[in-house]
């Protein structure tokens, strides 16, 4: 019998070992690859911690800067920083242009883990959505569509649920697919959630 793999059981490491990661990351990792002070990694940490308190929604980004005392300019670079540390997923309807930041429509945290070490909202959608995320990004461009979840390179519409999830929100659309959890065998469009681990 093949092992589900279930919302229940993602989180593999411990919320202390992946708090003692995700600062090696931002205080010698970071500094060690980009032209960063030590205020500005303060920055850098503080804005983690915040968005980790409102994944997978994007925070009113004016409120963000203001709170971390800086512009838009400078917040957006920071953001898009702790995407290329692998510490962000960052998602936006538009295609980014080479040198062009584009404010993104949705933000998840990078992996499950960081969702139970950091923040306090680690429910079963947001989980589900942030391992489907995790896994795609690797080998996939995924971007924020108007309908549906996730759209997969640029072509294929992905919906995230349970395993009573239904197409009525991609329903028409065609490419569109659900990947549903807590099932073992998937049939026509809707594909077990576990899966997509292999892809990794």
């Amino acid at each position: 019998m093949v092992a589900i793999l279930s919302t229940s059981a993602i989180p593999m490491v411990s919320a202390s070992g992946c708090r003692r990661l995700v600062h090696a990351v931002l205080y010698e990792d970071v500094p060690a690859v980009e032209e960063i002070t030590y205020p500005t990694i303060l920055k850098l940490s503080r804005m983690l911690m915040i968005l980790a308190a409102h994944v997978p929604q994007t925070p009113k980004m004016n409120e963000l800067y203001a709170i971390l005392e800086t512009n838009r300019e400078q917040g957006m670079k920071l953001l898009y920083m702790l995407q290329r540390a692998g510490l962000l997923h960052l998602l936006s309807t538009e295609m980014k242009e080479f040198g062009n930041l584009v404010k993104p429509d949705k933000i998840f945290l990078y992996d499950p883990n960081m969702m139970y070490a950091l923040g306090d909202n680690a429910n079963t959608g947001t989980v589900r959505e942030t391992f489907f995320i995790n896994q795609l990004s690797a080998i996939a461009t995924v971007n924020y569509p108007r309908k549906g979840d996730f759209l997969v390179n640029h072509k294929h519409l992905f919906e995230v649920g349970g395993k009573g999830k239904k197409f009525d929100q991609i329903k028409d659309i065609p490419a569109s697919y659900l990947a549903i959890d807590d099932t073992e065998i998937g049939h026509g469009n809707r594909i077990p959630l576990w899966l997509f681990g292999f892809l990794y």
